[in-house]
């Protein structure tokens, strides 16, 4: 299972992205047979000016309906499931209540689109700050995932993503995806080197990395070829987001490796961006650094 620790947060503000976050975090729990807890932070500085400005006792009802509404999503929710309601700052509260190793569930987008515009969604947020899986939910949940692809840079722990990916759907199709390198292409063509070269270069690059991804599934899998590789030579993210969509995906695996704040600021992130634009699920897996 993806959840070491044998849990499963369930994020939820209310919105339509996070129900569908409670009913993926359901399934997900119900066939992993693992627990689960629905978690709402309510704002304090809201719930403060409730009390300034409106009658007594008007917050204290208001704190009682939340979680009244938090229970009855977790009575709907199928598997038996805790609730929690915690009051608080949403970002620092969510990651608090996760222990490290809980596999945290929750929507891609919230009830607030222009801070999610301004500010990033909690969940591009929660990514960058909890150490542990995330499952960032975009569409409402059907069957089980189907069709899973694997984002892999193909450094080491890379492995750890297709192995969280069979354990979390067993069953499921596995395509793997890799953007890879030319090294120096530009400064051969600068050199005066000739394009009949390049272009041989060019496709032994793009068969080491194809073989590499075959080798990492059957490694994996134990089967041949495990996976279906995918390899191209252009932005990661780009090469994830469209052949997700090809494949009529409906989750994808990213890793996270721990990287410097400096670094992470020049290289941009991939998982940011396959956030932002894919249209499937996405899990986020920590990687080692």
């Amino acid at each position: 299972m993806i959840a070491r620790e044998g849990r499963i947060i369930a994020a939820t503000d209310f919105s339509e992205f996070a129900q569908n976050a409670v009913a993926r975090a359901a399934r997900v729990a119900s066939s992993h047979r693992i627990t689960m807890e629905v978690l709402h932070v309510l704002s304090r500085p809201s719930l403060d000016a409730v009390r300034e400005w409106l009658e007594h006792g008007t917050a204290e009802r208001l704190v009682e309906d939340v979680r009244e509404q938090l229970a009855q999503i977790a009575a709907d929710a199928g598997p038996p499931a805790t609730h929690r309601l915690v009051i608080g700052d949403a970002f620092p509260e969510i990651v608090a209540s996760c222990t490290q190793g809980a596999l945290l569930v929750i929507g891609a987008r919230g009830v607030n689109p222009l801070r999610d515009a301004i500010l990033g969604t909690t969940a591009e947020r929660l990514v960058g700050r909890y150490e542990g899986p995330i499952l960032v939910v975009k569409n409402a949940p059907g069957e089980s995932y189907r069709t899973i692809l694997v984002a892999l840079d193909l450094l080491p722990g890379s492995q750890v993503l297709l192995e969280a990916a069979m354990r979390f759907a067993p069953g499921a199709s596995l395509a793997a995806a890799h953007a890879y390198d030319v090294p120096f292409d530009g400064a051969l063509q600068r050199a005066g080197v000739s394009q009949d070269t390049i272009e041989r270069y060019r496709k032994e690059a793009q068969a080491r990395a194809s073989s590499a991804l075959i080798e990492l599934g059957v490694a994996v899998t134990g089967q041949a070829p495990g996976i279906r590789p995918i390899t191209d030579r252009t932005h990661p993210a780009r090469l994830v987001v469209d052949s997700a969509r090809a494949l009529e995906a409906d989750l994808i695996v990213v890793g996270k490796r721990k990287r410097s704040r400096l670094e992470s600021l020049l290289v941009g992130s991939v998982t940011r961006h396959v956030l932002a634009d894919a249209e499937a699920d996405v899990l986020v897996v920590p990687l080692p650094g």
